[in-house]
């Protein structure tokens, strides 16, 4: 498997190579790096990586600081994402890598003969325009894309609204490719496939996964919807080895992006773990604090006051993510560590969410307990010590079932889940629950706060490339505005 993922990645390298040598913007226009002499597997592999690159590399500097995990540590001056700020040219490249992993996963439904790698195609389009609605708010769907002559020489898509527009149409997409993955006569990948190997029943898994998270996100107006959808657990995600993630073999073949970009230069990662995190670990007597973070050289686990690095001196000592300090890396900072798309511990708290709102039938205690048992595991940690935090600090709270199940996904995606993590610490908070961001909730401000006094970033803005190119662009919003779900 490992050899075969190697031939994969060298080949898509070179697909890669060539498709990001053209830097205009024709990404969320046209195709003209398209060929229908190319072939459904390097497009595939293709639109995968441009995945990860979007969800691994630039944009976990952002949102593990967001999600107060990280911080700037020792040897930088203080980072803009530590003042709650963000230029809109670090949004490019998660924005135009989703989309043009789009362009892609457009070949393969213009031209597939094969209803295997058609539904795949429709999930990952639904994955991707899902990340970017819930971090941009409206964007470009209906008419992205759509530059051919064929297509209707579209070359300043309009935006879309989030809630009529585009959680509908990702509602369509997965729908749709539900009955396209489960035809057993079609062609399905192999090891061109970089997330499940072509195991099409694990995509109907991720499918209907996220289809549970589109109708829970949605609050109120998911819930009949997830009522007529939903007919038990075993339709979804629920253990690790159904785990959306795109693994990487390390060295020169191909390396994490994220180590690879925090390792090109001689600062290496910089960051280390904030109070916020590492103090709520520790307060809660969770044993993850190991495995999520590399201790101080004093032995101890030490946080830096997210944005503080300025108070401290050039030699203080903080505990780092996990690997950071290891040549080769560790769990977290690994040129080996997968980039997470949707895990079984995600998956089991949205259930648990569900159920705790009486929106589906099962025992949100129990949903909860799997989620933990299930991160516990995927980190090496022994399952002894899951049942014992279970039966301690880690406990479920029925009496607040929702700021329990929340505060649980917040820890399970340390250094996993970043980006989603900060996503849904933007839904579950709100003054009338303050949970992480409002007041009262676990979230500190800043030490320079460029958003003034207990404000909070809820949105990215949208990204340089649009500004300048998109005649369409509908303007910039500041990083204080919300997604419709957030409001």
């Amino acid at each position: 498997m490992k050899k075969h993922m190697i031939k994969y990645l060298l080949l898509v390298f070179v697909v890669m190579t060539a498709l990001t040598s053209c830097d205009d913007y024709l990404d969320i226009n046209s195709d003209p790096n398209q060929s229908t002499s190319s072939r459904d597997d390097l497009q595939l592999s293709s639109a995968q990586l441009y995945v990860s690159v979007a969800m691994g590399d630039r944009i976990t500097y952002t949102t593990q600081r967001w999600a107060q995990y990280w911080t700037g540590g020792p040897g930088v001056s203080l980072g803009e994402q530590d003042q709650h700020l963000l230029s809109s040219s670090e949004c490019n490249q998660l924005f135009n890598s989703m989309y043009r992993s789009m362009s892609n996963l457009k070949f393969i439904l213009d031209n597939s003969k094969e209803n295997n790698y058609k539904g795949i195609a429709k999930v990952i389009y639904a994955y991707n325009f899902g990340v970017c609605t819930d971090l941009f708010g409206d964007i470009p769907v209906l008419e992205a894309l759509r530059g051919d002559i064929k297509d209707g020489s579209v070359f300043a898509p309009k935006y879309d609204d989030a809630a009529t527009v585009v959680y509908p149409e990702i509602e369509k997409l997965l729908k749709e490719a539900l009955p396209l993955l489960e035809d057993t006569h079609s062609k399905h990948p192999g090891n061109d496939d970089l997330i499940f190997g072509g195991d099409m029943s694990k995509w109907i898994k991720f499918a209907n996964s996220l289809l549970l998270k589109l109708y829970v996100r949605q609050g109120d107006s998911g819930k009949d919807k997830l009522a007529a959808f939903y007919t038990g657990n075993d339709q979804f995600m629920l253990t690790n080895s159904d785990n959306a993630m795109i693994s990487f073999p390390g060295g020169s073949t191909g390396s994490n992006p994220f180590w690879t970009e925090a390792k090109s230069s001689a600062l290496g990662n910089y960051l280390v773990g904030t109070t916020t995190s590492i103090d709520y670990l520790a307060g809660t007597q969770d044993p993850r604090i190991d495995y999520f973070y590399n201790r101080a050289g004093n032995g101890l686990h030490i946080g830096l006051k997210y944005g503080d690095i300025e108070a401290q001196s050039a030699t203080a000592d903080f505990s780092k993510p996990h690997g950071a300090k290891l040549p080769d890396g560790g769990i977290i900072f690994s040129p080996t560590a997968p980039v997470i798309l949707m895990s079984s511990w995600e998956v089991n708290l949205l259930l648990a969410e569900a159920a705790a709102k009486q929106w589906i039938t099962g025992e949100a205690k129990g949903l909860y307990e799997a989620a933990v048992k299930e991160n516990f595991a995927y980190l090496g940690v022994p399952a002894l010590d899951a049942d014992t935090y279970l039966a301690g600090k880690g406990a479920f709270d029925g009496a607040n079932a929702i700021k329990s199940i929340a505060l649980q996904k917040w820890v399970c995606m340390t250094g996993l889940q970043s980006v989603e993590s900060w996503i849904e610490t933007r839904r579950y908070d709100n003054s009338g629950s303050p949970i992480f961001s409002s007041q009262g909730g676990i979230f500190v401000t800043p030490t320079k706060n460029g958003l003034g006094s207990n404000l909070f970033p809820s949105i990215l803005p949208y990204p340089e490339s649009e500004e300048s190119l998109n005649k369409s662009f509908p303007g910039q919003h500041p990083i204080t505005a919300k997604v419709f779900w957030d409001k």
